[in-house]
């Protein structure tokens, strides 16, 4: 399994945010990525996987902060880059 690269801004976001924003910002994702016709030129395909990655990130931190997922797994599974 591939590590996810999350934004460093985007955690700081959301790990400090309260429970529900996160929740909403997952929802609201994956509601997007479900709506949206599958990527057909590179371009998209590029950008269809960032915000899937995005998502993945999201659930991951979202599962770090109810205490289901350690830090430590937590980081092998995300990787923070710089914005």
């Amino acid at each position: 399994m591939a590590v996810i690269l999350l934004p460093q801004n985007i955690y700081e976001q959301f790990s400090t945010c309260l429970p529900d924003k996160l929740e909403e910002e997952i929802s609201r994702a994956s509601i997007r990525l479900k709506l949206q016709e599958p990527p057909k030129a590179v371009e998209e395909r590029i950008l269809y996987q960032l915000e899937l990655d995005r998502l993945s990130g999201l659930k991951y931190l979202s599962q770090l902060r109810k205490g289901k997922l350690s830090l430590e797994d937590f980081n092998l599974k995300v990787e923070l880059v710089a914005s």
